[in-house]
C-alpha cells in the first residue's frame, strides 16, 4: 500500500533548467554608435550617410528656431521699451498742457474751481499709476 501511495505522490518529471535572455542598446542623440551606424550600413547600403544627414538637418532645425525664439525675444523687449517711452512722454505732455492750462485760466481770472479741474485729472492719473507700479 505505501508503495501505491509512492507512486502516486511522485512527481512529474521536470524539464531542464531554461533560460530566456534578451539584450538591450540605447543611445542618447540622433546619431548611433559607430559600431551600430556600421550594422546600418552593412543591412541598407547609404544607411549611414543618411542617418548622418538627417541628424545635421535636425540640428539646422534646431539652430533656426531658437534663433526665431531668440528674435522674437528681442523685439518684444524693444517694443516694450518703445511703449514704455511713448506713454511716459505723452503722461507728461498730458500733464504739462493741464497745467499750462490751469495757470492759463487764473491768468485770465477764471474761478479757481477750474484750475483745480484741470489739474486733478492728470495729477490722480499719475498717482493712480505711481500706486500700480507700486504693486
Amino acid at each position: 500500500m505505501s508503495q501505491s501511495r509512492n507512486s502516486k505522490l511522485k512527481k512529474p518529471t521536470e524539464p531542464a533548467d531554461s533560460r530566456v535572455v534578451a539584450a538591450s542598446q540605447q543611445w542618447l542623440g540622433p546619431v548611433p554608435p559607430p559600431a551600430a551606424l556600421e550594422g546600418f550600413e552593412r543591412i541598407v547600403p547609404g544607411a549611414a550617410a543618411r542617418i548622418l544627414q538627417m541628424a545635421e538637418d535636425e540640428q539646422r532645425h534646431r539652430h533656426a528656431i531658437e534663433a526665431a525664439s531668440m528674435h522674437t525675444k528681442q523685439e518684444t523687449v524693444r517694443i516694450t521699451a518703445r511703449d514704455n517711452l511713448l506713454g511716459m512722454v505723452l503722461g507728461f505732455l498730458a500733464l504739462a498742457a493741464s497745467l499750462g492750462a490751469a495757470i492759463w485760466s487764473v491768468a485770465i481770472g477764471a474761478p479757481w474751481q477750474v484750475s483745480v479741474a484741470l489739474i486733478s485729472l492728470p495729477v490722480m492719473i499719475v498717482a493712480a499709476e505711481l500706486v500700480r507700479r507700486k504693486r
